[in-house]
Parts: structure tokens; sequence; C-alpha cells
């Protein structure tokens, strides 16, 4: 059965989603204010999106994905203004 997991934050107005969906591979898909900014498909192991969120000037931001090797759910922590957080999972999806 497919997984999906889900985090969201907001940050500088901006809303932030990681979405990680189904199981080896996975689909990793990051969306800013609903729109999709990045996807890559992805086996375990950590991997990163960049992106940037639409402010004056562009706000740079890094989403390091954890995919652990076992059936464990996947982190996500969200690196922006020199500031690394764990972003929460929703509990909703």
């Amino acid at each position: 059965m497919a997984r999906h997991h889900e985090f969201h934050a907001d940050r500088a107005g901006h809303s932030i989603t990681v979405a990680v969906h189904g199981d080896h591979p996975h689909v990793i898909e990051l969306l800013v204010d609903g729109k999709e900014l990045g996807r890559r498909t992805a086996r375990t192991g950590s991997w990163i999106l960049d992106a940037e969120l639409a402010t004056d000037p562009p706000t740079p931001l890094r989403l390091r994905v954890h995919l652990p090797h076992t059936a464990s759910t996947p982190r996500c922590t969200l690196e922006m203004d020199g500031i690394e957080q764990a972003m929460p999972q929703r509990a909703d999806v």
C-alpha cells in the first residue's frame, strides 16, 4: 500500500509544504503557496530540495528529506535565514 506523508510550515507569510508519496521509489514534492516548485523521485537516504520564496529580494530555502531504510516515518527539515528546523508532519493526511 502506498504511503503519503506531508510536512508543513508557514514562514515569511508563505505556506511551505513537502509531500512524500509512495514506497520505493518515493516521490517528493515541494509546494510554496500551493504551487509546485520542486519534484524528485527518490529512494531511501537523505535528499535536498532548494527553492526561493517570492519575496523582495527572494529568500532562499533548503529542505532536507530523510527517507529511512525501514517502514519508519520520513523526516523533513527546513533551512531558511541560517536557521534549520524540523518541519512538523500534518496529522490530517
